[in-house]
């Protein structure tokens, strides 16, 4: 049985991962910025899963001391941590750079690049001294140098996470603690039906085209992924759910494109 931590794991992609794990045997310790929502998660998955596989503690990742809770509390609940996922993250409205707020582009730069280093720093740390563990970072459009005017800056942060990781696999090659990225393609949540909200009706329809094509859901793409990190024993890999091969298939094939995933949410 792994003890894993995941960021950001009170909604999305995160909560997803969080109750494939356990319904795998896996103990899940869940953080957010919200104890509220933190407690909730923690009480209704404990309910399912039993309160002893389920912790939980408050973080923002752009505190280090937040992260560093987060990893003793873990520890302190569970006893160790096998694995460690930096999945939270957040995006901004999809404008051009020119037309971002100053703070808007301060607060995706602090979270999807310095939190999640400060994340991975947090884990390299405990893992080393337990002598054991697996840290996975999350990809998104601009890892693999994807460009869509109006997402520069979140693009960038992406592309840099890529960097981080492929260059920190390099230098943990002699380490009990390993790495690895995790590709969950496009996920419909939180994060994209807020972006289609304040989309305008011609780009509204362009951007569902597309997304009907190529996006999953929650509860499609984390099996998968969690399958693969459960099995997975190499230092670097990238698990990837949506890759340009399975791309180009979606948009070849008229039953994906037929998909309707989002009038459900009122488009």
């Amino acid at each position: 049985m792994k003890t894993v931590v995941i960021t950001g794991s009170t909604r999305g992609i995160g909560h997803g991962l969080a109750v494939e794990f356990l319904k795998r045997g896996s103990s899940v310790m869940l953080s957010g910025r919200s104890k509220t929502m933190v407690d909730r998660e923690v009480q209704k998955l404990g309910e399912t899963w039993g309160k002893n596989t389920v912790g939980g503690s408050p973080c923002d990742i752009i505190d280090y001391t937040n992260l560093q809770a987060l990893w003793d509390a873990a520890v302190n609940r569970f006893g160790t941590v096998d694995i460690w996922i930096n999945n939270a993250g957040i995006t901004h409205e999809t404008l051009p750079v020119l037309e971002l707020e100053p703070k808007d582009i301060k607060a995706v730069l602090d979270t999807n690049i310095t939190g999640l280093i400060y994340g991975t720093h947090v884990a390299m740390r405990g893992m080393v001294q337990q002598g054991h563990g697996f840290i996975y970072n999350m990809e998104g459009h601009g890892s693999h140098d994807e460009m869509h005017a109006g997402l520069t800056i979140y693009g960038t942060t992406k592309r840099a996470v890529r960097y981080f990781c492929e260059s920190l696999a390099l230098e943990m090659q002699d380490s009990p603690v390993k790495t690895g990225l995790l590709g969950p393609g496009i996920v419909v949540t939180d994060l994209i039906i807020d972006e289609l909200r304040k989309m305008s009706p011609e780009r509204l329809e362009m951007t569902k085209a597309i997304y009907n094509c190529l996006a999953d859901t929650v509860e499609t793409v984390t099996p998968w992924l969690v399958e693969n990190i459960l099995s997975n024993e190499e230092n670097g890999r990238e698990i990837m759910w949506l890759n340009e091969e399975k791309a180009q298939e979606r948009f070849n094939s008229e039953e994906y494109c037929a998909r309707d995933l989002f009038s459900a949410y009122g488009f």
